[in-house]
């Protein structure tokens, strides 16, 4: 393997957490870190909007990532009380 090819495999970042999933927040900059790159070298001015844009698509991509997380649960409570366990099914709706 050549060093132009390793060059092009790009760069790799590696995200943890502990004793938790990730938030909502957490997911949307990174999703947003890969749907929009503001380059270093931009006009001042298109450099402005995009930032302004990216936070506009952070605050929609949070707000339904929050909204999927909720439906998850609903559905994870439904299956539990379906199947006898209503104690952890309210567990789970108090996260």
């Amino acid at each position: 393997m050549s060093i132009e090819s390793i060059s092009g495999l790009g760069v790799v970042k590696v995200f943890t957490t502990e004793n938790r999933g990730f938030t909502a927040e957490e997911i949307a900059d990174r999703a947003l870190d890969k749907i929009i790159y503001v380059g270093d070298k931009s006009h001042p001015l298109v450099s402005a909007q995009a930032h302004a844009f990216k936070d506009n698509i952070r605050k929609v991509l949070v707000h339904y990532l929050n909204e999927a997380q909720r439906n998850e649960r609903m559905t994870i409570q439904a299956r539990l009380r379906e199947t006898g366990y209503p104690e952890i099914a309210d567990l789970i709706g108090e996260l």
